[in-house]
Parts: structure tokens; C-alpha cells; sequence
């Protein structure tokens, strides 16, 4: 196999990402962290203007694994994408290209526990593990909830244009950046209002090719908290990532959350992994 490095940019960066991941998901129906659609949620804050940023290494054209810096506010997210196989096979050139970027910059990198390898490799390149776990969780279709019965005043609509519900903390850009992205899908980004008034949002991503509805972001107001909100919410979604063609659903949480907890287990998504995020400071 005969492979060329590529830095790509912008669309053609998003691009990429989006076929590596999904073949990545079709390989493997539960292996690595990702969804495609994580990186096109991230497309909202980062556009990877910066050809330094990431390295894709292609065969034949096709992406095979990739190490890409995501630029957050203050810090940097690096990932390493592909298969598992793909990735302990391209090792050196992956670390390669972690270890050269970004030295003076604070960045975090999360690893499922229970990959040796990869720990062992990011031990050698600094990158000391924390504390900090998320939780990967799965459910069949066929598991999902009923639709909830919302109270008089309340429901539940697509997002129309205008304002995002989500811009207050993503930015007026966001509405523009998501409509970017393949796998947005307007009638899957849903809000909840109370007397007219949007309590609460959550965005479901149902992509065609793997089959994988995914929920990223979600949040209930505070004020509104403790109301069945969320459980509609997802309700809803997860019913219209069924009808979207989707056979399994993916939600990531914070297992030291309690409530977030309650509400993803009830709803009836089955805890299948956990992943932990390494860290590597400017000098180490």
C-alpha cells in the first residue's frame, strides 16, 4: 500500500474527516470515540484554516487515518482517526505529527480505557492521563422511548432560521457553520418552548451511510430543569432518527453527572465504554 500525506483545509478538511470516520463506523460498529458528526459539530468552532493543524494519509485517494488539532477556546484537542487496525499500523507517522505541533500549546487528547497501546504511546509524548472520563453509550432502534405527552403551553419544533438557540453559547456564526455540514439536518435540530419561550434545545444527527443516529448537544435551562423536559426531547429525536433510517443511537456523557445519567440510562441507552482524556502542557 502506497500512501501520500495531505494537509487539507476547510471543506475539503471536513470532508475527509467525515469519510474516515464513517468508514471507520462501518468497520467497526462500536470501536473508537467518534461519529462523523462529531467533527462536523466541531466545524462550528474550528474551520481548520491551517494547513499545520492536520495530516491525512490517503491510499488510492480514500483516507486511512488522520492526526488532526482541534483549535477550542485556549486549548487544543488532538484525535487520532481511523481504524484501530489503521492507526496501530501508521503509528510513527501518526505521533510524528503530534509530537512536531502545537509544543507551546496546552492539549488534550481522550482515550478509550482499555487501549494500552495508545496510552503507552501518548505517555512517550508526554501526555499524562486525568481524571477526566466520558461515558459511550449505545442503544438498538428498536429501544428507544414513546414519545412523551407534553403539558399545555409546551412543545416541541424544528429550528426556522433566524436566531439559533444555541448561538448564545456557540455563536451568532453557528446557524451558517451547521448548514455547512452534510450531515445537518434542520428538522433534527429541535428546541423546546414554554410559552413560546425556547427552554431547551438538542441537536440529532442521523447519518445515512452508517446508520448511526447521534445526540450532540443537548441542554435544558436551569429554570426549567426537573420538568420532563428532556425526556421529551429525546423522545422526539430518537423517534425522528428512526424515521431518518437510523438502526443504532449513540449519546456520550459525563458518568459523574448523576442526572444526565438518569436521563440517558432511562431513556435507554446501555453504557458499553469509557474513554479518559490525556493531557500535555507546553515543556513536557
Amino acid at each position: 500500500m502506497t500512501i501520500r500525506e495531505l494537509h487539507p483545509v476547510g471543506r475539503t478538511y471536513l470532508d475527509l474527516a467525515t469519510r474516515l470516520l464513517q468508514d471507520a463506523r462501518i468497520t467497526d460498529a462500536e470501536d473508537g470515540i467518534w461519529e462523523a458528526a462529531d467533527v462536523q459539530w466541531w466545524w462550528r468552532v474550528d474551520r481548520h484554516p491551517d494547513p499545520e493543524s492536520q495530516s491525512f494519509w490517503l491510499d488510492d485517494g480514500m483516507p486511512v487515518v488522520a492526526s488532526v488539532f482541534t483549535k477550542w477556546n485556549g486549548w487544543l484537542g488532538c484525535d487520532l482517526l481511523g481504524t484501530s487496525a489503521a492507526i496501530e499500523a501508521n503509528s510513527d507517522v501518526l505521533w510524528r505529527h503530534v509530537e512536531s505541533r502545537f509544543r507551546d500549546r496546552d492539549v488534550s487528547m481522550m482515550i478509550r480505557d482499555g487501549d494500552e497501546e495508545r496510552a503507552r504511546a501518548a505517555k512517550r509524548h508526554g501526555f499524562v492521563a486525568t481524571q477526566d472520563v466520558t461515558m459511550i453509550a449505545w442503544m438498538d432502534v428498536g429501544q428507544r422511548p414513546k414519545p412523551s405527552e407534553l403539558r399545555p403551553g409546551t412543545r416541541i419544533q424544528s429550528y426556522a432560521g433566524g436566531r439559533h438557540p444555541v448561538g448564545r453559547r456557540s455563536g451568532p456564526e453557528v446557524a451558517r457553520r451547521l448548514a455547512e455540514c452534510s450531515l445537518y439536518r434542520s428538522d433534527l435540530d429541535l428546541a423546546i418552548l414554554d410559552s413560546d419561550e425556547v427552554v431547551g434545545y438538542a441537536l440529532f444527527w442521523a447519518d445515512p451511510l452508517t446508520r448511526v443516529g447521534l445526540l450532540e448537544p443537548m441542554r435544558i435551562e436551569e429554570s426549567h430543569q426537573g420538568r420532563g423536559l428532556s425526556k421529551a426531547l429525546i423522545a422526539e429525536g430518537l423517534d425522528r432518527l428512526a424515521a431518518a433510517g437510523c438502526t443504532r443511537l449513540k449519546v456520550m456523557f459525563d458518568p459523574s453527572n448523576e442526572p444526565a445519567r438518569r436521563l440517558y440510562i432511562g431513556a435507554g441507552y446501555v453504557p458499553k465504554a469509557t474513554a479518559r482524556t490525556w493531557t500535555r502542557s507546553p515543556g513536557t
